[in-house]
């Protein structure tokens, strides 16, 4: 007896623990009736349910519940009600809809039809939505938006955190702003800030761009967006791209961290570089960090490498000035150069190169204080060098035609030189030719003169005043007497591939310093 007794005390124990805790489990989980025009109680309900009639009110923890109708399931502690549902959560939260499955057990709202959930200036409206009081969260499985500032936000899922004032969209994701319209698959909004943190492919389309992004985020209050994977802003003639973009949509303003890449449709360039920006209200572009240049023709590329580039629009125009600073190199498969700085005016098709540029054109070494090309149809048709103008053309290995003087003016025709003018101080060295044999060294001097050439070969002279020269067989002349001063052939220095432009390198010595001072361009960056 006394062994029975043993044994049968823990059991009561357990027994008295586990009926106590039901209690109290019941005693603080428990949905309580407040109000009802008409309580019915009958067997035909089930055990233990009560039917509420007229001004149901229930409370539940800090939950009020109202409704027209209601089932009360005291043993499950359940509410089924029905007819102008209206839960309020700690004052602040308000929910409607037409029907409430309301467990209390597990703290779970079920509201069906027409249901919208009020939060401060949050609106939610689904016709399908569960609230879990416990975890706070709402959610809906079947098409729903929510309205927060200026933005409705739609999607086929939804879930909506109150206290932590985050909202989260999958599947079929839209929202409206009146400035844009944003689409995407998955999205986070935060309410309070009205920020939308992008987490998927999304795009985002206005009267004024299109912008593409798969990681970042958008702040739909001051309209500034931190775009982070595969993301692009797209204008009407411009497209910009990069790892990482700020965009800032009231200025316009579109700054790129690495891989940075803008296509001026419009003008057939793209500029690349490692940082820069674009301001598509201002139509300005920089880039720097291995920049690079490319103005893409029919039948070639020209590729331009420099420390900056910058884009700026030519007034009351369509076209842009488009400059580079500083150890510039460029390369094109019938001409590469090398130069400080340059200006590309697409307006005019006049390219300017500055401070002793070197260009290379087929076998001619073109150098000068400034040179200038003009285009027509992207092909050369005129190159002006101004100041200590200098061209050289190899006849072989150690014999260089060569013309020198202040300034001077070569027209091309099929990408060849087939005249060259010369204004102040001209100077030429030769080698003509009878049926492709060198028969002398030609050396001639005038202020003013012209040459004319066929197939890279001088065929004719023009001297127009103080005239001088002579004509040596090449044999007896000293290697110095072959030589213009001033004479350097750059053959190393120049960008034989496209490659070559990034190549870094000191360069050529300037044969001495031009003053500039009629030339100036900003290089600061904003």
């Amino acid at each position: 007896m006394k062994g029975l007794k043993k044994s049968i005390l823990p059991f009561l124990v357990l027994l008295l623990i586990g009926v106590a805790s039901a209690q109290q489990r019941q005693g603080t989980s428990m949905v309580n009736i407040e109000h009802a025009d008409y309580l019915e109680g009958s067997s035909r309900f089930g055990k233990n349910v009560q039917a509420l009639f007229g001004n149901v009110r229930f409370r539940h923890h800090q939950t009020l519940m109202f409704c027209d109708s209601a089932f009360f399931y005291r043993d499950s502690n359940r509410v089924h009600a029905y007819g102008n549902i209206h839960i309020i959560q700690n004052d602040t939260i308000h929910l409607y809809g037409d029907t409430l499955y309301y467990y209390g057990f597990e703290d779970k709202a079920m509201v069906r039809s027409n249901v919208k959930l009020v939060n401060k200036d949050v609106v939610l409206t689904t016709h399908f939505l569960d609230y879990n009081r416990r975890s706070d969260v709402a959610y809906y499985f079947n098409r729903g938006q929510i309205v927060s500032g200026d933005n409705r936000l739609v999607s086929d899922w939804g879930y909506y955190y109150p206290q932590t004032d985050e909202a989260h969209f999958r599947k079929e994701v839209v929202v409206t702003n009146p400035d844009y319209t944003m689409y995407s698959d998955t999205l986070l909004y935060y309410t309070v800030t009205e920020v939308v943190k992008i987490v998927g492919p999304t795009t985002i389309i206005s009267d004024r761009n299109e912008i593409y992004s798969e990681l970042g985020s958008y702040d739909t209050r001051n309209d500034v967006a931190r775009l982070e994977k595969n993301s692009y802003i797209k204008g009407e003639e411009q497209l910009l791209k990069g790892d990482t973009i700020f965009y800032d949509r009231k200025s316009g303003f579109g700054e790129v961290f690495s891989s940075m890449f803008l296509l001026d449709s419009a003008n057939h360039v793209i500029i690349t570089g490692d940082y820069g920006y674009y301001n598509e209200l201002e139509d300005k572009a920089l880039a720097t960090r291995n920049a690079v240049m490319m103005q893409i023709s029919e039948d070639d590329t020209l590729y331009l490498h420099a420390d900056t580039l910058r884009a700026d629009p030519i007034e009351d125009t369509e076209f842009r000035i488009i400059r580079a600073y500083h150890n510039v190199k460029f390369f094109r498969h019938d001409f590469q150069g090398r130069c400080d700085s340059m200006v590309y005016d697409l307006k005019d098709s006049i390219n300017t190169f500055y401070k002793n540029p070197i260009i290379w054109a087929n076998l001619n070494q073109m150098s000068a204080g400034t040179i200038r090309l003009y285009t027509r149809n992207k092909t050369v048709y005129k190159a002006e060098m101004i100041d200590n103008a200098f061209v050289v053309a190899p006849e072989d290995t150690a014999a260089f035609n060569q013309i020198k003087g202040r300034n001077m003016t070569g027209y091309i025709r099929n990408n060849e030189l087939y005249r060259i003018d010369v204004e102040g101080n001209g100077q030429t060295i030769y080698y003509p030719k009878d049926e492709d044999e060198v028969i002398g060294v030609n050396r001639a001097e005038s202020s003013n003169l012209t040459l004319l050439l066929e197939n890279r070969k001088v065929v004719g002279i023009v001297m127009r005043s103080a005239v001088s020269g002579n004509m040596n067989p090449p044999l007896i002349l000293e290697a110095e007497s072959t030589r213009l001063q001033g004479f350097r052939w750059l053959e190393e220095f120049r960008p034989k591939r496209m490659e070559d432009i990034f190549i870094k390198s000191e360069g050529p010595e300037p044969v001495e310093q031009v003053n500039y001072s009629d030339f100036h361009f900003d290089t600061t960056m904003p």
